[in-house]
């Protein structure tokens, strides 16, 4: 993949984190835009972790590695209560804010790093 395309990609999925924040405050309630927006992001972080550790004969797991999985688990977990049910729970709530906060300040870094440093591929 070439900087266009995840440059491209990166500012599309920062558009999204934006809608949705404008939706939630105009609404003045806590939407399900967030949790939808959540769990897309971790099934594609997902779909992209799966399609790229194959390649490698051997993969020993790191810490962070375990790290970043189990959280985008535990996020999508969390956004699957909220969608079938469960999100007028404060504790699902808080815990879907903090996912959305953290996909967001990881995307901006990404378009950051993408933006300062060019690169021929990603990996």
């Amino acid at each position: 993949m070439i900087d266009t395309y995840i440059n491209t990609t990166l500012i599309i999925i920062l558009i999204c984190h934006l809608a949705a924040i404008i939706v939630a405050y105009k609404k003045r309630k806590s939407t399900l835009i967030i949790p939808y927006l959540n769990m897309v992001i971790v099934i594609g972080i997902f779909v992209f972790w799966t399609t790229t550790i194959p390649n490698i004969k051997e993969h020993h797991f790191e810490f962070r590695e375990i790290v970043v999985i189990g959280l985008e688990a535990c996020i999508l977990l969390f956004a699957l209560c909220a969608i079938f049910g469960f999100f007028n729970k404060t504790y699902v709530k808080v815990l879907n804010a903090i996912g959305f906060g953290l996909h967001l300040l990881t995307t901006i870094g990404l378009l950051y790093y993408m933006l300062a440093f060019k690169f021929d591929s990603l990996y």
